[in-house]
């Protein structure tokens, strides 16, 4: 027997005793009260109470009469029961507590200052969506979040994706945006889930992010999602006519609504071509572009 074999039991609900008593018994089925007292190494009225407990929660069984003698019930047979009156306890809880809670309208936000943790909260996120997955992403993000976003479409999720760059994802509505070469504002990414909850971040060094279930917060990033989804879908169709009135990439109406340091990277990106500039890390210059471009 070890000590740490005791604790985990006694994380399940078992007392120190009766734990002993269990795997004792698991060792030397068919011992008696007295047997199992003097072979634990337990005081007898210890003894006692834990067989009498185990007993009336069925962890144990009396299989004779005279003298009485104890056998346990199959670990993996005993386990799961608790498994299953732990899920049933939880879902009890939680209808209980969320009877009693008392929402504030308003909704908090939750900072996330690195890289590691970021990432953590959008697989967290996209494992708890229920129905609606809408997330802009550069095609290396997909790559780490594939699996879980394959997972979610497969348990009834729609998953709708703005993918800047080149990636493929049969499991999602794609909505095709530049290549990241060709992106102002920096690496900055979003999602968000069954209109309840949404994260911006943007992964540039140092990376930094923002989760939230404001409402208000979670239309707004809704509204950025699908601004750049009907952006990407007026593009494809009327490329021509567009760039033909605002210039290459729209860089004439674009670069008014710019700062004028990202208004210069617009002009040399649209003349450059696809060379790698360094961008600026700055979400809300991002996110106000879009928001201009494709304002209801």
């Amino acid at each position: 027997m070890t000590m740490s074999t005791v604790e985990e039991m006694k994380q399940l609900g078992f007392t120190g005793a009766e734990a002993q008593v269990y795997i004792f018994l698991l060792q030397h089925p068919l011992s008696t009260g007295y047997e199992i007292s003097k072979g634990a190494g337990l005081p007898r009225a210890n003894t006692y109470q834990a067989l009498e407990t185990l007993t009336a929660k069925e962890r144990v069984n009396a299989v004779s009469a005279d003298p009485v003698r104890y056998a346990p019930v199959p670990p993996g047979r005993l386990l799961k029961r608790i498994e299953e009156e732990t899920t049933r306890r939880c879902q009890s809880l939680e209808q209980q507590l969320t009877a009693l809670e008392r929402p504030d309208g308003v909704g908090h936000f939750w900072e996330l200052n690195e890289y590691s943790r970021i990432e953590a909260r959008l697989r967290e996120l996209i494992t708890l969506a229920q129905h609606r997955i809408a997330a802009s992403l550069w095609a290396e993000d997909l790559d780490r979040l594939s699996d879980v976003l394959q997972a979610a479409r497969d348990r009834g999720c729609t998953v709708i994706l703005n993918l800047f760059g080149e990636a493929s994802a049969d499991y999602a509505m794609i909505y095709q945006h530049e290549g990241p070469e060709k992106v102002v504002g920096g690496h900055v990414i979003a999602l968000a889930i069954d209109f309840k909850e949404a994260l911006v971040a943007s992964l540039d060094e140092p990376a930094t992010g923002v989760v939230t279930q404001n409402r208000t917060m979670v239309r707004v990033v809704e509204k950025f999602i699908r601004d750049e989804a009907y952006l990407a879908a007026i593009y494809e169709r009327l490329s021509p006519e567009l760039e033909a009135t605002f210039g290459p990439h729209m860089v004439n109406l674009r670069r008014s609504l710019l700062p004028t340091e990202d208004a210069e990277q617009l002009v040399a990106i649209t003349t450059l071509g696809s060379q790698p500039i360094n961008l600026p890390s700055n979400l809300n210059i991002s996110m106000r572009e879009a928001f201009h471009l494709g304002e209801e």
